[in-house]
């Protein structure tokens, strides 16, 4: 019965991927995974990012690279998990048999990229039945948790250090229960299956060790710059059910077992510690960004319920879990459905849709691979640059931004710097890592180049020295649709001197009057109190925003989310550079926009998480930024610009403005439109949601 109820409930929410609606930032991180595998490139020192060598058989965008090999991965890995489910649901009472299984057939399907979803409750279910049953099954139990665990590590990042711990404290429990054998089994499996396959995902051995440094590296990052607000009250109904979630699992755990259960106070240890590890892995991976406060609600409503499970001889304790855990299942419920889900009662028919579109496509894959390779080619078609392509040739290009499916679909000899889309080389040490590509040998003859960055920040800070790089070494050959194409033209690195240091206070200004027209690197060191590390730690750093002023006290230029770690690698403060119209006037040696102060400014009530004062340095950049373009080039790249600009007013500088000029130049490149004359963002939540 349990198998047979597995099958059922995998055919609900098996991961098969949808088709990638465009050619945008996931869209692209899909098809590069692919394409990493495909090439066998190098995770780790050529490839640095939040996904592993296995990435490419978990993310939620198809890919016709390995299609069936992914169906049947798919397959596997949701049948595993429900199997666990299913075994721990037997070990219940049917009064929470029932509701358990019930309620994971609606929220599984209901979530649209469920992925993490399925492998967090795949890593509970069997963990928990490792610890809870004892006799022979928990041999076999044993082999499907290690493989799942394997499959994470190799998958993606932040699974790596969650399933390397949860093996080991599983194995430590074992091993307090005097079965040693399992547990070294357990764990010398599990290092032996993650290296088998490491090397046959392409990998090379020695890569290992820089693949776990920037790993941690990658995931310290994201939790440092890549956060985003979702709705208060979302946010206010996370923080509370957190704190409940923690009461409950203390609870439980310490009054785990049975009085006759040999040391019983070390099992309670172990247990508390594995299933307060695994909860903080997805409270951080649901709350540092928007939108994914789903897969937090999701796997609080199952762990409430499988929790139910542990042996305990306190009635009272079991009553008072099990009345908190009844209260977190209605609470994360109805929060599903109103901020995550379809309308009511919508999201009641998404599983049997689910359940009947999984099994055709089960039964014909065939068809499945067509529906997705049409939309695919529909894709390709779109991203075609044919002025680009001509000039490419076969020459090695990256691309400066998120839209490396650009690159990919026009079948160019894509070179990837090992941080590969601008949004994740977010910290000091990830930009060097790129920078040092950038100044190697293997740099690339071309980038198809777009500034723009993700969540309203400073466009600037995105991958700062490698823009730093590409203004100095590269120069403007073409523009099409959206981007622009740059060519090298010298291998030499920019050199900045050190001009001034100083501290600041958050809201104060930085006075860059007295540099005039100098091109300039700011660097702003914001240090947390204690407050602001914990804070850090357990959800996410407070916003940060820097504005650029036309001098202290005067008219705002601009004011963007300007996160404290990037502020810290530093940025390219002046000329004032927030899109791909403004890169072009430099190198057209147009008069530039350049801050006369710049301030970081922090949200009221949240000084308390930062020091009063921050350190400061400003570097002049020696090196000549944006190297003029031959006269023959300009005509073709600028002519439009300068022709539509003279007949408005004349010359730039005989009396004409700023924002006059910054018109007239910009009429001839309507998708280079300043972000003010551009229409808001959509959220990342409302992306998700759509």
């Amino acid at each position: 019965m349990p198998f047979l109820a597995a099958v059922l409930l995998m055919l609900d929410f098996v991961t098969f991927p949808a088709a990638p609606p465009d050619n945008s930032v996931d869209s692209s991180l899909s098809a590069v995974l692919s394409y990493a595998h495909q090439r066998g490139i190098q995770f780790g020192p050529d490839l640095v990012f939040t996904y592993g060598p296995l990435g490419f058989l978990m993310f939620f965008y198809y890919s016709a690279h390995a299609a069936g090999l992914r169906m049947a991965v798919d397959v596997a890995l949701c049948l595993g998990t429900a199997t666990g489910l299913c075994l721990v649901a037997w070990r219940l009472r049917p009064r929470w048999r029932w509701p358990l299984l019930v309620l994971f057939f609606w929220i599984a399907p209901n979530v649209p990229t469920r992925g993490d979803l399925v492998l967090e409750t795949g890593l509970l279910c069997w963990g928990l039945l490792c610890v809870v049953e004892s006799g022979r099954r928990v041999r076999a139990y044993v082999v499907p948790f290690t493989m799942l665990a394997v499959f994470a590590a190799l998958a993606k990042i932040s699974y790596l250090f969650a399933a390397t711990a949860s093996v080991a404290l599983v194995g430590c429990d074992l091993a307090v229960r005097g079965r040693w054998r399992l547990a070294v089994a357990m764990a010398g499996g599990f290092g032996t299956c993650f290296v088998l396959g490491w090397m046959s995902s392409g990998q090379a051995l020695a890569n290992l060790r820089a693949f776990l440094a920037n790993g941690l590296a990658v995931v310290e990052a994201y939790n440092g710059a890549l956060g985003w607000e979702g709705p208060v009250l979302l946010r206010s109904i996370a923080m509370g059910l957190a704190a409940v979630v923690l009461v409950m699992i203390i609870l439980r755990a310490l009054t785990a077992f049975g009085s006759g259960e040999p040391r019983r106070a070390a099992r309670r240890g172990l247990l508390l510690a594995w299933l307060l590890l695994l909860s903080l892995a997805v409270w951080k991976h649901g709350c540092v960004r928007a939108g994914r406060e789903v897969f937090l609600l999701g796997f609080i409503s199952v762990l409430a319920l499988v929790l139910e499970a542990v042996p305990s001889e306190r009635p009272v304790a079991r009553r008072c879990a099990q009345g908190l855990a009844l209260g977190i299942c209605g609470l994360s419920l109805i929060t599903l459905q109103v901020f995550c889900f379809a309308g009511w009662p919508g999201s009641l028919g998404v599983p049997f849709r689910a359940f009947r579109q999984n099994l055709a496509w089960l039964l014909v894959p065939a068809e499945y691979q067509r529906q997705m390779g049409e939309a695919i080619e529909a894709n390709r078609r779109e991203a075609q640059l044919p002025r680009c392509r001509e000039l490419i040739g076969r020459a090695s290009v990256d691309v400066f931004g998120q839209s490396q499916a650009y690159a990919l679909h026009n079948g160019w000899n894509y070179r990837p710097r090992p941080v590969f889309q601008s949004y994740v080389a977010c910290s000091a040490r990830l930009m060097q890592l790129n920078e040092q590509f950038y100044l190697s040998p293997a740099a690339p003859e071309y980038v198809l180049f777009q500034l723009y960055a993700l969540d309203r920040k400073l466009a600037p800070l995105e991958d700062a020295r490698v823009l730093r790089i590409l203004l100095a070494n590269y120069q403007p050959i073409a523009t099409e649709s959206d981007f622009v194409l740059l060519k090298r033209v010298a291998a030499k690195p920019p050199v900045a001197s050190l001009v001034r240091e100083g501290t600041v206070q958050p809201g104060q200004a930085i006075d860059l009057r007295e540099f005039g027209d100098a091109d300039l690197w700011l660097e702003i060191s914001l240090e947390p109190t204690l407050l602001g590390r914990l804070r850090q730690v357990f959800y996410r750093p407070p916003t940060v925003r820097l504005a650029a002023w036309r001098e202290p006290g005067g008219k705002l230029m601009v004011r963007n989310r300007a996160p404290a770690q990037m502020l810290a690698a530093g940025f390219l403060a002046s000329p004032l550079l927030l899109n791909n119209q403004d890169v072009l006037n430099l190198y057209a040696s147009r008069a530039m926009a350049r801050p006369g102060a710049c301030s970081v400014e922090l949200r009221p009530g949240e000084q308390r998480y930062w020091r009063e004062s921050a350190r400061y340095r400003i570097y002049k950049v020696q090196s000549r930024l944006g190297r003029r373009v031959p006269a023959e080039l300009a005509a073709r790249l600028f002519e439009p610009t300068l022709t539509s600009q003279a007949a408005e007013s004349g010359p730039l500088g005989a009396g004409t403005s700023m924002a006059a000029a910054a018109t007239a130049a910009a009429r001839p490149f309507r998708l280079f439109l300043p972000r003010r004359w551009r229409p808001a963002a959509p959220s990342p939540s409302r992306l998700l949601k759509k």
